[in-house]
């Protein structure tokens, strides 16, 4: 699985430097790494069979890369591989022949693929946590694809800020947990509990809200609707947003235990199922009506994981099915409505079912799948998490049965709305016939009838899809093993609160749907997010030109007094034991030399002087390396201070012969300072390292290190050791921080004038269409 993911990682770099000279050739390419990994899960869902691999990074701190493929990894793989090709060929109908930037798009929707594919197979909490760091870069890049809107730029920095803050509580979160369960595989977690363990519940579950939309960090999510709608289709139906759902799918077993637990993510799931469905219901866009209906159905998801039980978690992992299947579904339709008809407000729409019948029918089974309607997917998923409700007791069984119940309604009206607003005839007279649509697109049309028809066949072959449901939720949770899906559950409790709310629900959309036709407010907080953003900004820019003045003496001031202070909690175990003069009395000399110079170097007026006087400490502390018998550093200390001393002497020939004149007062604070707060600092940690045990024991990094000196470097001088083998990964690291820069300059300094427009208006309204709910001008 390791190589798979490489795989897809090369071909999406080798698509990003060929992929626009492909066109719109490049989905077929980004298709096919997604093709093999689809294939590689649908093997493993049938066989059920378990694969484990994994790669040592850094043994000693326990950083290992493991991915594993059981019954729910391969599931979910199967769904963000699968629905990724379908995504791949719908893009290729979507965007018209000589769109410019196609190639990037492609190779950067495979770079996201990739990344969502690592998250959900990934075994270790450091695997996930870089592929969710991936998910949330390549996201970014993708709603912000359309470099040209302002809007689609402010929904990427939007719903990068907002992921990102969620990556940094992940982070601390992993660090909790792994403080009380050190080194456990995700698949191997156990019930912990203690104060860290709470504290790691609850920096998960926000990590979780965070990428999943949950309120109050949803408001990123309508915002991205400004992203090409293949990315919506993909990110924000079936991948994306469900790496929250993943989240708290895996942490469960082990934080589930916690007193915050599952009344946090109740929480979080109520409240963004209800205010999700109402959010849904004030939208007139098409695209925001399913992007608020996500919000919805993935708090429904977040809440039954929470709640812990194994038939909310067999409800939960059936509910993602189906969902994937019908909102990716949804999402195609509503594209491909906007291309042929130039917008997706339904008050503008009216009567595509004849002028768009295929549209039309994949859109009335996804609707009723979402619904809850028989004979599809939807029907028996819906059906586990009431039942799952009606299991709890006291207060858990009450507030859940309200969420699904209430949630489930308003998910009913605002789909009847959607229906009757798109396909509907016009409620307004005067508007005329149907609404005109260009020719269709078979390569936009023909994913959305696979996926229907998997809608629909997941219901007829409901015993094949409850053995795959079945074995996923067992990963999670043992005694999930009991539990179906059923076609036909008999007139249970279940059954008939299901009847109900389709019939509140269909009653409420249908006298909603003409009532309803104003424009839409903006995004809740929206605002007040991309304010807080923007005053960062202006803030950063103020530190910076305060700190960042220009001025080397104060740099290296600043430098000295935060190394101090980071050394002020040694002092506690001050201990002069330790501290000698000298092993010889050359130390002692020379020590004494390079003391005199340092003063000198305050003292001196001519740079020249100054440069001369520098040169003389370095040569002095090379005697210091002689006197203590360090022949390599003694070559390596003259060749650094020779090559110094040429370059001072040389450059100064620019400059002013003297030193400009400062205060006595500047003079007298940068002296005490650099040289009495550095100086105090190297004797803190001296006098300081025999109490804090700095003298190795057996067990340290500096004892293996000397015992593997000779067998691992092949040296018998630990110095050259490091520098050789340790190094060398550092020097590695500076290089690939420098080759990055070098990228960067690159691309600020080149500019391409003459390509002309990324887009094409006409042949892609939905490209360049503002809305109201994510364009904002500031100045």
């Amino acid at each position: 699985m390791i190589w798979l993911l490489l795989f897809h990682l090369a071909a999406s770099a080798a698509l990003m430097a060929v992929g626009d000279r492909l066109g719109r050739w490049s989905f077929a390419v980004a298709g096919a790494p997604m093709s093999v990994s689809a294939a590689v899960a649908l093997e493993a869902t049938i066989t059920r069979r378990r694969v484990v691999d994994t790669y040592q990074w850094v043994e000693g701190l326990d950083l290992t890369m493991a991915v594993r493929l059981d019954a729910f990894t391969s599931l979910l793989l199967l769904l963000v591989s699968g629905i990724g090709v379908l995504i791949c060929v719908y893009a290729a109908g979507y965007f018209a022949a000589g769109t410019v930037g196609v190639g990037r798009f492609a190779a950067t929707l495979l770079a996201f693929s990739t990344a969502m594919a690592g998250l959900v197979v990934a075994d270790t909490a450091w695997t996930l946590f870089v592929f969710w760091e991936l998910t949330s870069i390549t996201s970014f890049l993708l709603v912000g694809h359309k470099r040209t809107d302002a809007g689609a730029r402010i929904a990427a920095r939007r719903a990068l800020v907002i992921t990102a803050s969620g990556g940094l509580a992940l982070l601390a979160g992993f660090v909790a947990l792994l403080d009380v369960a050190p080194g456990a595989r995700l698949s191997e977690l156990e019930s912990v509990s203690g104060g860290w363990a709470t504290a790691a519940a609850v920096l998960i579950l926000v990590a979780a809200a965070t990428k999943s939309a949950q309120v109050p960090f949803h408001v990123w999510l309508p915002g991205a609707m400004a992203a090409p709608t293949p990315v919506s289709a993909y990110l924000h139906s079936a991948t994306m947003v469900k790496a929250g759902v993943v989240l708290v799918a895996v942490a469960s077993p082990a934080l589930g235990e916690t007193g915050v637990w599952t009344p946090l993510g109740v929480a979080f799931g109520a409240t963004s199922m209800i205010w999700g469905a109402v959010g849904a219901l004030r939208q007139v866009d098409a695209k925001l009506i399913m992007a608020w209906g996500t919000v919805s159905q993935l708090g429904l998801m977040i809440a039954l994981l929470s709640i812990g039980s194994a038939k909310a978690t067999f409800a939960a992992v059936a509910i993602v099915v189906a969902h994937a299947l019908f909102k990716a579904a949804l999402f195609m339709v509503v594209g491909e409505i906007d291309v042929r008809t130039g917008t997706r407000d339904i008050n503008e729409l009216h009567g595509l079912r004849r002028s768009m019948p295929v549209a039309f029918v994949v859109t009335v089974i996804a609707s009723a799948s979402m619904a809850g309607v028989p004979p599809l997917l939807g029907f028996p998923a819906k059906e586990a998490a009431v039942e799952a409700a009606l299991g709890l007791q006291g207060g858990e069984r009450a507030v859940m049965l309200a969420i699904i119940i209430g949630g489930s309604i308003l998910t009913v009206a605002y789909t009847t709305r959607f229906v009757l607003g798109v396909f509907g005839p016009s409620t307004d007279h005067s508007a005329g016939h149907s609404t005109a649509v260009a020719p269709a697109r078979p390569m936009m049309a023909a994913p959305s009838v696979v996926l229907a028809l998997a809608t629909l066949g997941g219901f007829a072959a409901l015993g094949w899809v409850t053995g795959i449901v079945r074995g996923a939720s067992v990963v999670l949770d043992s005694k999930a093993e009991v539990y179906s899906l059923l076609r036909w559950p008999g007139l249970t409790d279940a059954f008939l609160i299901s009847v109900g709310i389709v019939l509140v629900g269909a009653v409420v959309g249908t006298a909603l749907a003409a009532r309803l036709t104003g424009p839409a407010p903006r995004t809740l907080g929206a605002d007040g997010v991309d304010t807080a953003i923007d005053q960062v900004v202006v803030l950063a820019r103020i530190v910076a030109a305060r700190v960042q003045h220009g001025s080397l003496p104060g740099y290296v001031l600043t430098i000295v007094g935060t190394a101090a202070l980071a050394a002020s909690p040694f002092l506690w175990s001050f201990d002069l034991g330790p501290v000698y003069g000298w092993d010889n009395l050359g130390q002692g000399v020379l020590a004494v030399f390079v003391a005199a110079a340092a003063i000198a170097a305050t003292r001196v007026r001519t740079r020249l002087g100054a440069a001369l006087v520098l040169g003389a400490i370095g040569f002095a502390v090379t005697g210091l390396f002689v006197a203590h018998g360090a022949p390599d550093l003694v070559l390596t200390q003259l060749l650094v201070e020779t090559v110094v001393v040429v370059g001072f002497v040389v450059g100064l020939g620019r400059l002013t012969t003297t030193f400009p004149r400062i205060g006595g007062l500047w003079l007298s604070s940068r002296l005490a300072v650099s040289a009495l707060a550095a100086g105090a600092t190297a004797v803190a940690l001296v006098a300081s390292s025999g109490r804090l045990g700095m003298s190795p024991p057996a067990n340290s990094v500096t004892h293996r290190l000397t015992e593997e000196a000779v067998d691992e470097g092949g040296g018998k001088n630990i110095v050259n050791v490091v520098l050789t083998d340790v190094r060398a990964l550092d020097t590695l690291g500076e290089v690939i921080v420098l080759v990055v820069v070098a990228v960067g300059i690159l691309a600020l300094t080149r500019t391409r004038p003459d390509e002309g427009p990324e887009f094409e208006p006409d042949a892609e309204p939905d490209l360049v269409q503002p809305e109201s709910d994510v364009l904002v001008v500031s100045t």
